[in-house]
């Protein structure tokens, strides 16, 4: 049986406007799956060690998994991966939508871009041709003015186009690539194809995909698509169909870990007002993406009459980054920052956080105008939405808050080192570990820094799912956070939605990739190659510098208790936590001294 892919990827030269086709074989695809998992192994293998990550050596790479584009639910995400500017670490991310579908009916399984273009320039793709378009008139243009410039000058609607904003172009390092508003958000790859002068890629893809049209492999999609639609939360009636993220504020408000004004408090008076209805009051209609059941995303408008302003989301993330962060309560100014950030093209944690720390060294009276940056005061609005203005186009103070909390913090002074909400740099999502302790340990041994979406542990220590514990304990939490981030790296490898696993088990998986491939492939094969990624990934962060002493929290987790909440006079314990992290490494196997993975770098890399 034929393996689904194509077994070759586009390698496209920048500096010199050319590409040639890499072709893979079969073991390797067997090895390293997919998405995620083919991403590491060709940047570990291409990349220089210690190269700058703005540099025309860095590579950029797009990819897909072995199930995007078939009928199994909720399997055709895009997966981006690169070394990040803001972190120094690796870096993936991925987004939904239909731009996997388009990629993997190109004829190519991924691209990997490198080099840099004199001039601005943007790629078209068509299954098998590639062309290299001057992009001058377009620079400067917002994400939506440039994707429609794109389609005007293809004088196409189908194509789907991965774009930059001006905070790409002026290497924001927290910019994000942009593709139909959704974005691959977090580390600064926005920044990355700016460095390499790359405005937009246009994909369009007409080639069949054979391989998902056995009995057998429709079969297991319908009966994975039976389950999402039975499940509590996933069906047509559940939360996320109605609500999508936004029902998490609730969640968070109601344990006290919603951070609130940078990290002081993990309650927000206002959190009423930012709860889930207030923005399904605002929604216009739906959004979904390639062969998902589940539909959780929204278009939602401001409901002031004088401005018609729209977007797809806000997602939680955003209601916290820009709402309890930064004390304000108006969903209407939360809409907004999150179509400015989209437009911009930059991560709207990151540039939330970078905000709320400004703010508090307002309220702190830390300032005293050095280095040019505002008085911002925690519930400014207006200010608020300056801020994101002014770092969108890198002027005035916007061009120090554009390179992230962690150089503002060392440019401001080493007091304010404390309430530097990062982790290697990365700033953090909105779910406070001093309320739950395994998310402190997900945080610290993150592959790309600070971030929830390598194993959370919110459904587990606040959802009670699939039973309940103690969310101030730290017995059981290492084996935890290993397990998860097994199971988070493969969905990643397999370009599946997180959602998906609500309802689906690792054999709903196992089953559908079994029809495909020519040996079977089971969840215990599945859970051996999530950890040869996440080993993988941690070797690249090796070589780049990282160890133990990166594994860490901000000092406010560690010294300051919760003030009030259901989580009140809670902080992570370091000794709890050094020992917490001391055990991880341990089932992990990775050195408990430099944090190095003990295998042989030969059973990871090809």
């Amino acid at each position: 049986m034929q393996l689904p892919y194509f077994k070759r990827g586009a390698r496209i030269d920048l500096t010199s406007n050319t590409f040639q086709t890499e072709t893979l074989d079969d073991i390797f695809y067997k090895d390293f799956l997919g998405g995620k998992g083919i991403g590491a192994a060709l940047l570990y293998n291409y990349l220089p060690p210690r190269t700058d990550p703005l540099s025309p050596q860095n590579i950029i790479l797009f990819l897909t998994g072995p199930l995007t584009g078939s009928s199994f639910p909720c399997s055709s995400r895009g997966v981006l991966v690169t070394k990040s500017p803001l972190t120094g670490t690796f870096l993936d991310c991925n987004i939904g939508g239909y731009l996997g579908r388009a990629l993997k009916s190109t004829g190519f399984d991924f691209l990997l871009i490198e080099g840099k273009s004199e001039v601005p320039i943007w790629i078209a793709v068509e299954n098998q041709k590639i062309e290299f378009k001057d992009a001058r008139h377009m620079w400067g243009l917002s994400t939506s003015q440039t994707e429609a410039f794109v389609r005007k000058e293809l004088n196409d609607n189908k194509a789907q186009v991965v774009t930059i904003g001006p905070a790409g172009e002026r290497r924001v390092l927290f910019a994000s690539t942009c593709c139909g508003g959704r974005m691959f958000g977090r580390g600064g790859s926005g920044a990355v194809m700016g460095s390499k002068n790359l405005k937009a890629i246009a994909i369009k893809g007409s080639l069949n995909l054979p391989w998902f049209e056995s009995p057998l492999f429709i079969q297991q999609a319908k009966t994975a698509r039976e389950k999402i639609r039975a499940n509590p939360l996933t069906q047509e009636s559940g939360p996320f169909r109605k609500y999508g993220t936004t029902f998490t504020t609730e969640v968070t408000q109601s344990a006290g870990v919603l951070p609130t004004r940078n990290w002081q408090e993990g309650v927000f008076e206002g959190a009423d007002r930012v709860y889930s209805e207030a923005f399904f009051e605002r929604k216009i209609r739906s959004a979904t993406c390639y062969q998902c059941p589940i539909q959780c995303s929204r278009v939602v408008q401001m409901k002031d009459g004088k401005r018609r302003i729209k977007t797809e989301g806000p997602e939680y993330e955003t209601i916290y980054a820009f709402g309890s962060n930064c004390g304000i309560n108006d969903p209407d100014t939360i809409i907004e920052a999150d179509l400015l950030c989209e437009e911009y093209g930059m991560d709207t944690i990151s540039c939330g956080v970078v905000i709320s720390f400004v703010m508090e060294c307002s309220e702190k009276k830390i300032l005293n105008g050095r280095c040019g940056t505002p008085y911002l005061n925690f519930g400014d609005s207006t200010g608020l939405l300056e801020a994101i203005r002014l770092i969108g186009k890198r002027e005035g103070y916007g061009r120090l808050l554009g390179e992230g909390v962690r150089r503002v913090s060392e440019e401001i002074g080493h007091e304010t080192k404390h309430f530097a909400m990062c982790i290697k740099g990365l700033e953090l999502p909105g779910y406070d570990p001093r309320g739950m302790k395994a998310m402190a340990l997900l945080y610290a041994t993150s592959d790309r820094g600070g971030c929830h979406l390598r194993g959370s542990t919110l459904r587990s220590e606040l959802l009670g799912l699939p039973s309940p514990m103690d969310r101030f304990g730290y017995d059981g939490k290492a084996g935890l956070v290993a397990e998860l981030q097994k199971v988070y790296t493969l969905m990643n490898v397999l370009s599946e939605c997180l959602f998906a696993n609500f309802a689906l088990t690792l054999d709903d998986y196992s089953a559908a990739l079994s029809s495909l491939f020519e040996e079977p492939m089971t969840s215990k094969d599945l859970l051996s190659l999530g950890k040869r990624i996440w080993d993988l990934t941690r070797l690249f962060n090796c070589r780049e510098g990282f160890s133990v002493e990166d594994d860490t929290l901000p000092p406010r987790l560690f010294d300051d208790p919760l003030p009030s909440g259901p989580s009140r006079g809670q902080v992570v314990d370091r000794h709890s936590f050094e020992s917490m992290k001391n055990e991880y490494y341990g089932i992990q196997g990775w050195d408990r001294k430099t944090g190095r993975p003990l295998l042989d770098i030969g059973e990871c890399v090809i």
